[in-house]
């Protein structure tokens, strides 16, 4: 797999963060590297159960506890 310096790994973050045509998910083309484009959610992304157990540790671990939001 070749390399990509911090710029390119930063990109598809900054373009769903500031770009006023954004409006999914974004990533590399090529999974791991490459240029951004709209692409789909990983299936691990979308496990519901993994979520709860992400949310639960993050409240753990930040203190803050937030009524959960149906998506």
């Amino acid at each position: 797999m070749p390399p990509q310096g911090p710029e390119q790994g930063a990109e598809p973050l900054l373009y769903a963060a500031t770009s006023p045509d954004a409006g999914g998910y974004y990533g590399p083309r090529w999974a791991m590297v490459g240029p951004t484009k709209p692409t789909s959610l990983p299936r691990s992304a979308q496990d519901k159960a993994v979520a709860a157990r992400l949310w639960t540790e993050a409240e753990h671990l930040t203190d803050v506890s937030l009524p959960p939001q149906k998506l």
